[in-house]
């Protein structure tokens, strides 16, 4: 059997690949014919790949091998092995006692030759795209998440609002904050309150305040803020991706105010965003016309190009980035 899961969420693909694991092992407690290769890491992947695709033993008859990133981390060579395994190995898709899992934390390059293999193999490989969720489909999310960590868990339409924006929409902090809050309220309903007293509001509404400093041309402040959050302890390469997240979304309701859209409800559907990001959104472009938003995010996207490719350090880039606008 062939699975392939993938997509921008990485957080509930990697659910998924936990669930097919916690499976497996219910039935082998061994562990012996489970493998795990992070194509990120390992060398030469493939041939480990297919060995343990191709090696069964008395203790482990059945095999679950799972492939983390091969298609976007391992080079093409690598990529040319497995693609001309599976064409070899026709009979793979229906072996049930073989399991091959090829897993993606992001979206694949559509024109990459294993991605469209698979792609193309509808009735063989079982395929999952995890799409980013956002407004109803995000909150659906969040409400069967609680139930599931328990069934008598509920929250009001106001507090789940309030949740996920503070989240910014990551799932994985989402998650985390969930498993708090249904535990603390234990079996009460989840109150705004609860949500503003539990949950890490620090850093979203820290962005929305350097991000207003900004739009007033208060460098100064926007600088102690961000100090403010390194002397902390939060991760740098977080609160950059926080800028993008913010000015990505006032791109987006900018360009749609623009348009003519004035409905907050009709800009939050068309963008994507939740109604709760779209009002603190809104708030803020006072500061800001759209031509200077794109030259912001313009400047971001250098910033993160010299930042990756080791032209400057992260922090100076972001001091920089910051007394310059």
């Amino acid at each position: 059997m062939i699975i392939f899961l993938f997509g921008e969420d990485s957080f509930r693909s990697s659910q998924k690949v936990l669930e097919i694991k916690k499976k497996f092992l219910s039935t082998d407690k061994s562990g012996s014919g489970l493998s795990v290769f992070d194509c990120e890491n390992e060398k030469e992947e493939a041939r480990k790949i297919i060995n343990a695709i191709n090696t069964s033993n008395l203790l482990a008859p059945k095999r679950l091998v799972i492939s983390r990133n091969l298609i976007s981390k391992s080079t093409d060579d690598e990529q040319k092995k497995i693609l001309e395994f599976l064409k070899s190995k026709k009979k793979l898709s229906e072996d049930k006692d073989a399991v091959l899992i090829f897993w993606e934390g992001e979206m694949p390059r559509k024109n990459n030759a294993l991605y469209k293999f698979l792609d193309s193999k509808k009735g063989e490989v079982k395929s999952q795209n995890f799409e980013k969720l956002a407004g109803i489909k995000l909150e659906a999310w969040a409400l069967k998440t609680i139930k599931e960590i328990n069934p008598e868990a509920k929250i009001s339409k106001i507090s789940l609002s309030k949740l996920i924006a503070f989240c910014a929409e990551d799932n994985f902090l989402l998650f985390q904050e969930i498993q708090k809050l249904v535990s603390y309220a234990d079996k009460e309903m989840i109150s705004e309150k609860d949500v503003d007293l539990l949950v890490k509001t620090n850093l979203n509404s820290n962005i929305f305040q350097m991000v207003d400093a900004i739009g007033a041309n208060n460098k100064k402040e926007a600088l102690a803020l961000f100090h403010n959050h390194l002397q902390k302890g939060d991760d740098p390469f977080y609160l950059l991706s926080m800028f993008f997240y913010q000015f990505r979304n006032m791109l987006k309701v900018a360009d749609l105010y623009d348009r003519g859209t004035r409905s907050e409800y009709e800009i939050a559907r068309v963008a994507k965003l939740h109604p709760f990001v779209v009002k603190k959104t809104l708030s803020q472009m006072r500061n800001f016309d759209f031509s200077k938003l794109k030259n912001i995010y313009n400047k971001l996207s250098k910033l993160d190009t010299a930042v990756k490719t080791g032209k400057i350090e992260i922090k100076l880039a972001m001091d920089k980035f910051i007394a310059e606008l």
